[in-house]
């Protein structure tokens, strides 16, 4: 992973784009971790001790009067209420809490995280006794997935590995002060709009030309709205179906296309579709310059074709040309353009979406965020963890979506759903648990 921004100062303009949009459209991750034989006593202050010694985690945002500058990462202090505990008895009811917790996102003004602990839950997949459930909801304004992976890394590591208070940044100017800062760069950021846009334009026309060449896959076109791309209400449903590599690698070559298999045969039975597109999560191009460094690819899923194998290939390959063309000089020539528009217009274009707008067609159906959170090696409270997952937040056009998440080499295939768009979804479990069979 490349080496992550730092955690003072402005806000990127890509981060600044993922917290006013989340004013609009909720999008906090969820990344869960269970630890067989965990012994919660003291769990909670610890973890709220481990996450002082963590610099990304001792900080919040300050917003600049005006929107004239974009927000800034300002230090704070992680207190005992960063971490929050809920009595459940069993697996079942501890993704009903959690789904519950959904409503209530992260106030990033006091602190863009917090973690939900669940001690003494039974019945979790691959633990031989009562686990502790470790959830750590975080803002994408902080981290993308893989980045929000690490932090978690750092978060629920070895117990004996406390750490010592984080250094704190610099002090946050006064609001005035960095008011007037943003005024005064905008003729800087209008002279370098101005170039970067004649440059993103050129490359536009030069990806046009490659296109027409066939050699870089052309833009696709939206898929029609299916049953499941209608807006979700605030109830959630949560659903996990535990595999492994080698079965997902098995059937797809590498562990995302063989979620993707899967989840295209299990959603196209579920509800009767012929067509079938994903929106697939992947990482972005060149070096990390935000702390969210992905874009999103239609893919599709190939539910036309009945042979297994063949859709398997189908998906591989659309996959691949649809990352070959994020790699076109135009697509970096566009982000460099963005980077220079002021805060102010950026706060105007996002705070002025239509959340509740129905478009004609989507991207994708349905969402697929991949992530490797590495080796089966992190310690809670004496435990061992045996099990990751998370749940992609849900759209107003997107009402299910899914996370594949591997921790060693147990992978979960995660559900996030609301009944608007998905009705039975134990019923949606199960298919997605015959078609890893």
């Amino acid at each position: 992973m490349h080496r992550r921004p730092s955690i003072v100062g402005r806000l990127t303009p890509t981060d600044a784009q993922a917290l006013w949009m989340s004013e609009a459209i909720p999008s906090d991750q969820f990344l869960l971790y269970a630890f067989d034989g965990a012994a919660p006593g003291g769990l909670a202050a610890r973890i709220t001790q481990r996450a002082n010694a963590i610099d990304d985690l001792c900080v919040r945002v300050v917003d600049v009067p005006g929107d004239l500058d974009y927000p800034r990462w300002s230090p704070t202090t992680v207190t005992a209420d960063a971490v929050r505990v809920h009595d459940v008895g069993d697996w079942a009811g501890c993704l009903r809490r959690l789904g519950d917790t959904m409503s209530v996102p992260v106030d990033t003004r006091r602190l863009p995280w917090r973690v939900h602990l669940f001690p003494g839950v039974g019945d979790v997949p691959g633990a031989q006794g009562t686990a502790v459930v470790a959830v750590l909801q975080i803002s994408h304004a902080l981290a993308d997935g893989t980045l929000a992976s690490a932090l978690a890394r750092q978060l629920f590591g070895d117990d004996d590995q406390v750490g010592v208070p984080a250094r704190r940044g610099r002090p946050t100017p006064p609001a005035l002060v960095a008011a007037a800062g943003g005024v005064a760069r905008m003729p800087l950021q209008a002279t370098a709009l101005v170039a970067r846009g004649v440059r993103a334009h050129r490359a536009h026309r030069d990806r046009v030309r490659d296109e027409n060449a066939g050699t870089v896959p052309r833009s696709r076109d939206g898929v029609p709205l299916l049953g499941v791309n209608v807006r979700p209400d605030d109830r959630r449903d949560l659903r996990v179906v535990v595999t492994d590599v080698d079965t997902l690698r098995a059937l797809g070559g590498t562990v995302t296309v063989g979620a993707l298999t899967v989840i295209g045969r299990a959603l196209a039975e579920h509800v009767g579709a012929s067509v079938l597109r994903a929106e697939v999560l992947v990482a972005g191009v060149g070096d990390r310059r935000a702390r969210n460094h992905f874009r999103s690819v239609g893919v599709d899923l190939a539910v036309d074709e009945p042979d297994p194998a063949r859709r398997a290939t189908r998906i591989a390959d659309d996959l691949a040309a649809m990352v070959r063309r994020g790699h076109h000089p135009a697509a970096r020539a566009e982000a460099s353009a963005m980077e220079a528009v002021p805060a102010v217009l950026v706060a105007s274009g996002v705070r002025s979406f239509d959340a509740h707008a129905v478009p004609d067609s989507v991207t994708g159906n349905t969402v697929v965020s991949s992530v490797d959170r590495g080796a089966d090696d992190l310690v809670v409270g004496g435990g061992r963890v045996v099990l990751t997952a998370g749940f992609p937040a849900l759209s107003p056009v997107q009402s299910v979506t899914h996370g594949v998440h591997g921790i060693g080499g147990r992978v979960a295939v995660s559900v996030c759903s609301s009944p608007t768009g998905l009705p039975d979804p134990d019923r949606y479990a199960e298919r997605l648990a015959a078609a890893l069979r």
